[in-house]
């Protein structure tokens, strides 16, 4: 009798849906999603906008082009060249000036032109680093915003779509991890890089500091960290997700079955009504699913972009120290390179935790 009243009450709640409105802009708008581009940063809303890409109309994706996708991504590179660039070219002129005056100069002057160049290249590259230092923690914050309030908006559009056990399991652990994402971000990145970004101009610019081991130490323990914090929390969210998802196929096959068999004569209009409710909600989940993916990809882009055109040029740079043979002067920027590669792997770890974690969401338990 028991197992007859559980049946009852989750056929019911199942069935629930049927009497709604089985129109895709009416879902979207019910569950809220109409407000998620509120919470994108300008740049990216502002291209959303430019080339009509609105979760409310299910074949936005079809409006993605190669050319303006790249257009985009174009924009990204010539305005994040600017600083590297202007950058790269100063500390090339200072490393030929010191080239000049070690071929030329006496020991004493060789010595002395070599440390004036090092602490005019401390002073000129942490200024503009530390630009792209608080523009990749801004872009992280910016990110778990978004986080926060898509997810309780696609949780809900899950359990509406049947997936009801792995809306919640899956919700749970994305909001942990935005949350703590947006604690990182907010009290440890800024000044954990301003150290180790002040610890690594030190070692080249003090003769009586050599902090080279304690640097490198610190970028391979913060590494392992990043990568053992990722693996696992995108294991965990992919077996929960594997398992719930088969959970949640057997809850509405059997609830399709009931009401199938237990309700006369509507009960296989009511079992196939379950179905397209479900399909239409699937529907639902996969344009909002993709368009929280696409926006996360273009808000992380301009700064990943950014870092990794600072990395080209100072590695530029390195070589044509190595070339003068001015080892202060390319341990310096050594550093600093190090330094980068630090943070972008925080940056490249945030994104991928989220976009993955939502693509295996979106994926695992489609038939």
């Amino acid at each position: 009798m028991k197992k007859i009243i559980v049946f009852i009450i989750l056929a019911c709640f199942l069935c629930m849906p049927v009497c709604a409105d089985d129109n895709y802009v009416t879902h979207y708008e019910n569950v809220g999603a109409d407000k998620l581009a509120d919470n994108l940063d300008e740049q990216t809303r502002e291209f959303f906008e430019q080339n009509g890409i609105d979760a409310s109309d299910y074949n936005w994706v079809n409006k993605l082009t190669i050319g303006n996708v790249f257009g985009h991504i174009w924009n990204f590179v010539t305005s994040g060249a600017k600083a590297p660039i202007k950058t790269g070219v100063l500390v090339a002129s200072i490393i030929f000036l010191s080239a000049a005056l070690t071929a030329f100069g006496t020991a004493p002057r060789f010595e002395t032109a070599i440390y004036a160049a090092v602490l005019s290249i401390s002073a000129l590259i942490a200024t503009d680093i530390w630009q792209s230092i608080s523009a990749a923690v801004n872009a992280v914050k910016g990110v778990s915003s978004f986080m926060l309030s898509f997810v309780p908006i696609f949780a809900s559009i899950l359990a509406l779509s049947g997936k009801t056990v792995t809306a919640p399991a899956m919700s749970a652990l994305l909001l942990g991890a935005t949350e703590a994402v947006s604690f990182v971000s907010s009290f440890a990145v800024l000044p954990l890089m301003g150290g180790y970004l002040a610890l690594s101009i030190s070692s080249g610019v003090s003769p009586l500091l050599n902090s080279s081991g304690i640097v490198e130490s610190v970028k391979k323990i913060s590494m392992w960290v990043i990568s053992l914090f990722g693996t696992l929390f995108i294991g965990i969210l992919g077996i929960q997700t594997a398992v719930n998802s088969a959970a949640d196929s057997v809850t509405l096959r059997t609830a399709k079955f009931i009401l199938g068999t237990s309700v006369p004569v509507a009960g296989g209009v009511l079992s196939e009504a379950v179905s397209t409710i479900s399909a239409s909600m699937g529907l639902l989940k996969s344009s909002v699913g993709i368009y929280g993916v696409v926006a996360l990809i273009f808000m992380l882009l301009p700064i990943v972009i950014e870092l990794v055109l600072w990395r080209c040029v100072l590695m530029l740079d390195i070589s044509l120290g190595e070339l003068f043979s001015l080892p202060k002067i390319t341990g310096i920027l050594r550093a600093v390179d190090s330094m980068l590669s630090l943070l972008l792997g925080v940056v490249l770890m945030v994104g991928g935790m989220f976009i993955i974690s939502l693509t295996v969401v979106i994926t695992v338990g489609k038939t």
